[in-house]
């Protein structure tokens, strides 16, 4: 993974974060407040060990003070020491000794919430010890120790202030959120992204529909969304762009899984092929879940099982719809037997026959997952075309899809990623601020203009390019020898330079017309 891709994980999982530091530092901070803060006061006793030898040749014995100093260290917090302390001092505060290193002198430290408790058991707890020295061996060289620092009332406390326990919380909660956002993201099978849709697949991402969630449900044709349409406008031109050496003129969408958002994708694509003028049929072969008929507001009492069972003729089943470059063949009733009804020779004859009479040929089927019509479909089309919801679908589920369409040999053209939150959606949001721009008129002077409308203004000329690329590629598939367009001189453009965009619109019209023609 390189860092793009960590700082994509962290994005997605803001949430286990956020709510990681939340935890901790509430945590924290109650444990901060009911903890009161502790003081320590320190008391020094030096052990001075007698000197041997002569007056020419004195010896200091360190070994022996050694010995010594660790034997006062184990009396200091020897049980008859603390019994007599607690005589004192109850209860007992934290009791520390120590020696400190290539010194003759021992730390007694006390800790404890009252700071003049603290200074008077470190006093206490010092007395105490010189007092018990007098018991040790009288064999002994001669030794003696006394205190030579006195504690003092601590002024402030010894244990971390709040605000450096507080920043440790949130640097150990934030550790944490991000150690469990990547343990989340490892178990999570979904893809999230168009590059990790790209690098499972081997697939070249072709579509990317934004999500519609706040639109009308019972609305599934994005007619009247700039937004969607210049998507399936790009989606088109991506798929009839590749057709080098095999035309693609009839078409399976599938999905692996449910609610995947296939049959919106499917009803889009034919509309926006429609607005192209070419004359399309959308066929429901979805015959355990339709839903082309509800999409287009057909019904569905006769259709694809009834023409595959040869109880209705083509011309029976196929609908107009309120576009007219648009037709459709609904489900019809549910059959007991779909795969047999889609695997039949009947079902090979029937998009011969759509291919002669129809542009493109756009079949609708059920998810491969939980069912084979896909497989038996896709070897009779000219491309697959999956079409992936983006963080719903499983890794698990793509796999199975992709191997049982590889294993029919099926031609895949590309992967549509569905209901995405980046791309375009990100770069056209409607929330997003509008900026108000001067835009030269023809006659100079400036016209005041909301941002939004310049970019639905460039979106809709984007479309129109879009339409002409398509046509010069289908002019030179066909091998249809074509006019070049003269461009027009300088000073021509240069004159047109400032047009409004309704006069730059009616000339790419008629260049379209003129192209058709």
């Amino acid at each position: 993974m390189e860092l793009r891709d960590y700082l994509e994980v962290l994005s997605r999982r803001k949430w286990v974060v956020f709510l990681t530091v939340f935890f901790t530092l509430a945590i924290v901070i109650i444990g901060v407040i009911q903890t009161p803060p502790k003081y320590t006061a320190i008391a020094e006793l030096r052990v001075l060990t007698t000197k041997a030898g002569s007056a020419d040749y004195l010896e200091f014995p360190v070994a022996y003070s050694e010995r010594l100093i660790g034997t006062y260290v184990n009396i200091a917090t020897s049980n008859p020491v603390l019994e007599e302390l607690s005589r004192h001092v109850n209860p007992l505060p934290k009791i520390t000794v120590e020696h400190i290193p290539d010194t003759e002198i021992i730390q007694l430290k006390v800790e404890d919430m009252d700071p003049a408790l603290a200074q008077y058991a470190a006093n206490k707890l010092a007395q105490i010890i010189i007092t018990q020295s007098t018991q040790l061996s009288t064999d002994a060289p001669p030794s003696n120790i006394y205190l030579v620092n006195p504690a003092i009332m601590p002024e402030k406390p010894s244990s971390p202030p709040s605000y450096v326990i507080i920043g440790l919380g949130f640097a150990i909660g934030l550790i944490g959120g991000m150690g469990l956002a990547l343990l989340f993201e490892s178990l999570d099978t979904r893809l999230y992204t168009v590059r990790q849709i790209e690098l499972f697949t081997k697939l070249q991402v072709i579509g990317d529909i934004p999500d519609a969630r706040d639109r009308d449900p019972d609305n599934n044709l994005f007619t009247d969304s700039r937004l969607h349409t210049e998507a399936f406008h790009r989606l088109r031109t991506n798929i009839f762009s590749q057709a080098e050496d095999r035309e693609l003129q009839a078409l399976l969408i599938a999905s692996p899984v449910t609610q995947d958002g296939r049959s919106t994708v499917t009803a889009n694509l034919a509309l926006s092929i429609a607005q192209a003028n070419r004359n399309v049929i959308v066929v429901d072969a979805n015959l355990r879940w339709p839903a082309i008929h509800k999409i287009f507001g057909l019904k569905n009492d006769l259709g694809l099982s009834e023409y595959l069972e040869q109880n209705a003729k083509l011309a029976d089943v196929i609908q107009p719809t309120q576009f007219p470059e648009i037709h459709v063949i609904t489900s019809g009733k549910l059959p007991s037997n779909p795969v047999e009804l889609l695997s039949s020779d009947q079902m090979k004859l029937l998009i011969a026959q759509l291919k002669q009479q129809y542009e493109v040929v756009l079949i609708d089927s059920p998810a491969s997952l939980t069912v084979t019509d896909p497989a038996v479909i896709a070897p009779n089309v000219d491309g697959v075309v999956l079409v992936i919801r983006q963080g719903w679908v499983r890794r698990e589920a793509l796999q199975a899809t992709l191997k049982h369409l590889t294993h029919v040999h099926a031609n895949l053209v590309g992967v549509i990623a569905n209901r995405t939150g980046l791309g375009t959606s990100s770069r056209f949001s409607k929330k997003s601020r509008l900026i108000t721009l001067s835009v030269p008129a023809s006659d100079g002077s400036g016209i005041k203009r909301k941002s939004s409308q310049v970019e639905d203004e460039v979106r809709i000329l984007t479309t129109k390019m879009d339409v002409l690329v398509e046509i010069l590629t289908k002019q030179q598939q066909s091998g249809a020898q074509t006019q070049p367009v003269q461009p027009p001189p300088i000073q021509q453009l240069e004159q047109t330079d400032h047009q409004p965009e309704d006069d730059i619109s009616s000339k790419l019209n008629d260049l379209l017309d003129s192209l058709r023609k």
